[in-house]
């Protein structure tokens, strides 16, 4: 049974700004799997279990403020051969930036509260690679299913002369300076980030009616 003091609760939590309804929520797993492409050899290679970790920044009142912070280290990526691995953490001097760092800050497409639904958005913020830092736009699917998980798939391309990564040759020949990547996060964000409409303002109680009947007179005293 709604009391008057939860409902004043649920005014007042509607009438609270974006930031302090925004929940961070760590996502449980993170696929990512690159493409190396030259004229003699393609290959793929993936990222290791606990080689990444992002969290992610999701406002039930407004979806336009999601944000997400992503870490990968170097030394996780796999390509099922050992020597190919070690050259290209050698590549990446992955000693010395041991971690790819991407912060998306601004989330341009959907507008309106978070609730389920696929949406298609532009993710941008600055991207770390190599000790560099450029701005990265991507494309962005994100799934929010009905009990709150909240799925987001990108694929884009990064240069890696851009990154100043000097790229490894096979028979004197450099690979594809384009590096296609792709990416899966799940953030299990529960119920909580799913927007609740707020109930309606309590109707004012009514004026008492006036009378035009004179009030009783009080006896005299005695």
């Amino acid at each position: 049974m709604e009391t008057p003091v939860l409902r004043l609760a649920f005014l007042i939590l509607a009438m609270l700004p974006a930031s302090a309804l925004a929940m961070d929520v760590g996502a449980t797993t993170t696929d990512l799997t690159f493409h190396i492409s030259h004229p003699a050899k393609q290959y793929d290679a993936a990222l290791l279990p606990g080689g990444a970790s992002a969290t992610g920044t999701f406002d039930p009142a407004e979806i336009a403020n999601t944000r997400a912070t992503v870490s990968i280290r170097v030394d996780k990526f796999n390509s099922d051969n050992v020597r190919r691995d070690s050259h290209m953490m050698e590549t990446m001097e992955g000693l010395i930036f041991p971690t790819i760092d991407w912060t998306v800050k601004d989330f341009q497409g959907p507008t309106g509260p978070f609730k389920p639904g696929s949406y298609e958005a532009k993710a941008s913020g600055p991207l770390t690679v190599h000790g560099v830092t450029l701005s990265l736009v991507a494309p962005v699917t994100m799934n929010v299913a009905e009990d709150g998980t909240v799925t987001v798939e990108s694929n884009f391309s990064i240069s890696l002369e851009e990154f100043g990564i000097d790229r490894p040759t096979l028979v004197f020949v450099p690979i594809e300076d384009q590096v296609p990547i792709s990416v899966k996060m799940t953030f299990p964000a529960g119920a909580d980030v799913l927007y609740v409409e707020p109930p309606p303002a309590p109707e004012p109680a009514p004026e008492p009616e006036a009378t035009d009947e004179p009030a009783a007179e009080e006896p005299a005293a005695p």
